[in-house]
């Protein structure tokens, strides 16, 4: 009987501390409900926007401090040259989607077009306002950052290329142990305390 005891202190111990170790670590679920907004963009350069498609697919883990980055969306546009109206700053939003942890995260940008040597380069560039610093709950914290991408054309070809935006995951820190895990420690230590406490007492 005391073996068995002793043995259950062990297991629960043991996976207390398990899941107490994993606290520096988190494991990201992508969603599939990501999507940018670009209407900002239509009295302007309107650009156009093309979620990956597999997001929802895309799981990692990260330690504290470290960053995993994956392809989110291709940005572009559908004129075809570059008008007075197209030079002034239209703004898009991008909507993250996670499954773990449970949220959706904006990341605002501002994409502009421009012209040089009488329309003979043509293009647009996108800034993302980022990196956005996310918290979710019991101490968990991870920054959001979106690659900022731009189109450069010659020989008069106009603006409507594309390029891919990227996204990078950084765990700032990862959420603390529940209560519950802690308990598991102490009940395994407390267990493992006393048997040893009354093995210490026979030898005397």
């Amino acid at each position: 009987m005391k073996k068995i005891l002793m043995l259950l202190s062990t297991v629960i111990l043991i996976f207390g501390m398990l899941d107490t170790a994993s606290a520096t670590s988190f494991t990201f679920d992508m969603g599939a409900n990501s999507s940018v907004d670009t209407s900002g963009t239509n009295n302007a350069l309107h650009m156009y926007a093309e979620v990956n498609p597999n997001l929802d697919d895309i799981i990692y883990s990260l330690q504290e401090g470290k960053s995993y980055t994956f392809y989110f969306a291709t940005i572009g546009t559908t004129e075809y040259w570059i008008n007075n109206d197209d030079v002034n700053p239209g703004t898009l939003t991008a909507s993250i989607d996670f499954d773990n942890p449970d949220l959706v995260q904006a990341v605002g940008g501002t994409s502009i077009g421009f012209s040089a040597w009488w329309y003979f380069v043509q293009g647009w560039n996108l800034r993302w306002n980022d990196p956005v610093v996310v918290d979710f709950g019991n101490g968990g914290q991870f920054s959001l950052e979106l690659s900022d991408v731009g189109y450069r054309s010659w020989w008069w070809q106009g603006p409507d290329g594309s390029a891919d935006v990227y996204a990078t995951v950084t765990l700032n820190s990862a959420p603390v142990p529940e209560p519950a895990t802690i308990l598991l420690v102490g009940i395994g230590l407390f267990g493992l305390a006393g048997f040893g406490r009354k093995q210490f007492s026979k030898e005397s």
